[in-house]
Order: structure tokens, then C-alpha cells, then sequence
């Protein structure tokens, strides 16, 4: 009798649902998609992003375009978008093996939660800032997570004491490649004097962010420069914001952040990511944030964290001057400002020998590497 041969075992192709809503968070999760597609090389990946997911081969539901928003009451004002895209998102999990959420707190964490309960394993790599706010958000976020990759060594403990499976992975802007251009290059590119010391400008990176701090911060640079005319600033623009935000400026505008970063003496720079940047480039700064009114009255309730800049945040301690809120005045900005410009003064000379020692504590290279394989080692069999 003749042997009919076996059949060959078919791979099932694994369906992971990728969901980030900025461009910081675009360009992790990218990361992370390209080391989960050298490991799992039939893998599908669907979510929201934007061009970097893209490219990485994310088919997404939503640009970035789309997704920026900042605050309660700005959220409010495109709920039925949300609700819609919400839904399109919990069909996609009943396909799903794996769900990696990237930062985007406020829409992920409902994400997770349902993920959670249709049996789905979470992954969220860069989670809600629950540290800063009551317990209680860390407590719900360890229930409706498989496991968390964080990328500040504060973290793990604060939701380790909750309960969470938890994981330092390191920061992922130690694995940016080193391609900023030489001082002499960046002077001639945007015609700066190679003579003046840069007073670099950061007011953030969203459009909302742009219209709540360029106006503050072009008013704390005329302040500086009417005391140290010497000082050129420069600000900061990032690619994907709308050239008519910057328009009318007297200040030059460029689109390479880590350049300035890297060639200036000094800084005034939004809260957020962008802090940790200029730590890395060596470059002193002052920090300041504004919202609205109605944000900053709930975040002021739950906040219970004694800074808000990651750098002082990751050194439990002041290293560079705060200004929030009402308190983000421009004359008082610029009194802290200007010594920073001088690089003999004790207030430079502190924050240069101390912006090491914070960066220090950031981890070593590798944090995509780290996150696809805790993915991996989520996979089980469907529900």
C-alpha cells in the first residue's frame, strides 16, 4: 500500500495590533516593528501611526495628522472621531495575537482595557505617566497589561510596588544614530555667526504646543538679547508642524533640533522628551509649560510628582530650572536664562558637570531589541 506523505505544518501568521499617536511614538514603534519583523518575519502589523510605521509596513487607520491632540477639553471636541476609530480598532482585536501600545495614554489605555478583556496579550512599551498622578491609574494599568516596558529606571519601581510585570529597557534615544553635522557646517547652513553664542528655542512640537509657548518664549528671547546682544537665538521647528505657525518671526527657524541642540550654549526648552534631548547634547537649559486653563486644573489635582522635567524627574533633584504654568513669566525665565549663556558662570558650569550624571542613568542601546523580544514571549494561542 502506497505511504501518502504528511502534510507539511503551515506557520500562522501572526496578527499584531500596533497603536501610537505622535511622532515620538511613530518613530518607537517603528523601532520596535523592525525587530519583530527580523523574529517573526510573517508577521502582519495594523494600528495607528504614522510615516514611520508606514514605512516599517504598519497598514494604519490614522495618520498622526489626525491624532494630534493635547488635553481634556481639545479631546472633548473630536470625541465622535475617537469613538468611531475606537471601533474600528475592537473589531481588529478579535484577529489579534499581540497588542503593543506606544505612550498615547489617554486612547491606549482604553485600548488595553479592552484588549484585557478579550483575552488579548498587552504590551505597553513607554506607558501613562501614573507616577506622577494618584496610585490608583498604576493599579488599573497593572490589571489590563500583560507586561510593561519602561524607558526611565523610575518607573519600574512605581509599578512594581502595584503589581505590574515590568521592565527597564532603556531609553531609545541612546540609539539614535550620530549624524549631526559638524558646528562649522551647521553655522554656514543657516547663516549663523560661528561668533555669537545660539540661544536655542524649543516650544514643542505640536501645533497646539506651538500656540501656547512660541509667543512666551519669542518674548523671553527679546528680553535675553535686549541684555546680551551678542546672543543669537534660533528656534526649533519640527518638520512635520506647518510653516504659517512660524511666520512673521524675527528669529531664524530650522529644522534640525539636534544640531541646535548640539551647537548651542543654552536653551529654553517645552517640558517633555525634548528635555532628555538637550541633556544628551550637553546643552544647559531652562524648562518651562503652559496648557489650558481648564487642563492645567486637572492635571494640578492629581499631579503629585515635586518636578515635571524629566532630567529632574530622572536625578530626584533640580538640575535645571522650572517654570509652569503661571509661573512661566518672561522676565522671570530670562533671569535664569541669561547666566546659562555665559559658559564661565557657576550656573552653567553646574548644569554641564551635572546634565552627565543624569544621562548616565538612561540605559544602554538596544531598547527596540528588548521590547520585540518581551512581545514575543507574550504569544499564546487565541481565545
Amino acid at each position: 500500500m502506497a505511504l501518502t506523505s504528511p502534510r507539511k505544518a503551515v506557520a500562522r501568521v501572526v496578527e499584531v495590533l500596533v497603536v501610537a499617536g505622535d511622532p515620538s511614538g511613530d518613530r518607537h514603534a517603528a523601532d520596535v516593528v523592525k525587530a519583530l519583523k527580523c523574529k517573526l518575519p510573517s508577521a502582519r502589523f495594523v494600528g495607528l501611526g504614522g510615516p514611520q510605521m508606514q514605512a516599517a509596513g504598519v497598514r494604519t487607520l490614522a495618520g498622526l495628522e489626525e491624532l494630534a491632540v493635547m488635553g481634556f477639553g481639545e479631546v472633548v471636541k473630536r470625541l465622535e472621531f475617537f469613538r468611531e476609530l475606537e471601533r474600528r480598532i475592537h473589531e481588529l482585536l478579535l484577529d489579534a495575537d499581540l497588542v503593543v501600545l506606544v505612550d498615547f495614554p489617554g486612547f491606549n489605555m482604553r485600548i488595553a482595557r479592552t484588549a484585557s478583556a478579550f483575552g488579548r496579550p498587552v504590551l505597553y512599551y513607554i506607558p501613562p505617566k501614573v507616577w506622577a498622578s494618584r496610585a490608583s491609574r498604576a493599579e488599573k494599568l497593572a490589571k489590563i497589561t500583560d507586561h510593561i516596558a519602561v524607558i526611565f529606571p523610575f518607573e519600574a519601581d512605581a509599578l512594581a510596588d502595584v503589581g505590574a510585570d515590568v521592565t527597564f529597557v532603556g531609553n531609545p534615544l541612546l540609539d539614535r544614530p550620530d549624524t549631526v553635522s559638524s558646528r562649522s557646517d551647521f553655522h554656514t547652513r543657516f547663516d549663523l555667526d560661528p561668533d555669537h553664542p545660539i540661544l536655542a528655542i524649543l516650544p514643542g512640537s505640536r501645533e497646539q504646543e506651538i500656540k501656547q509657548h512660541l509667543q512666551l518664549f519669542v518674548d523671553v528671547a527679546e528680553i535675553v538679547t535686549a541684555s546680551c546682544p551678542h546672543v543669537q537665538p534660533v528656534i526649533s521647528k519640527a518638520e512635520w508642524l506647518n510653516d504659517t505657525l512660524f511666520e512673521g518671526l524675527c528669529i531664524p527657524v530650522v529644522e534640525d533640533t539636534r544640531g541646535l541642540l548640539r551647537h548651542a550654549r543654552a536653551g529654553l526648552v517645552k517640558s517633555g522628551t525634548a528635555t532628555l534631548e538637550a541633556a544628551l547634547e550637553g546643552m544647559p537649559f531652562v524648562v518651562a509649560y503652559k496648557t489650558s486653563s481648564f487642563s492645567w486644573a486637572l492635571v494640578k489635582r492629581m499631579l503629585r510628582v515635586k518636578y515635571i522635567s524629566l532630567v529632574n524627574l530622572i536625578a530626584r533633584d533640580s538640575i535645571v530650572p522650572e517654570f509652569i504654568q503661571g509661573n512661566a513669566r518672561p522676565q522671570k525665565i530670562a533671569r535664569h536664562l541669561i547666566p546659562l549663556l555665559d559658559n564661565t558662570s557657576s550656573e552653567y558650569r553646574r548644569q554641564i558637570s551635572e546634565l552627565p550624571r543624569v544621562t548616565s542613568l538612561l540605559g544602554s542601546a538596544g531598547s527596540a531589541e528588548r521590547v520585540a523580544n518581551l512581545a514575543i514571549s507574550l504569544l499564546r494561542p487565541k481565545k
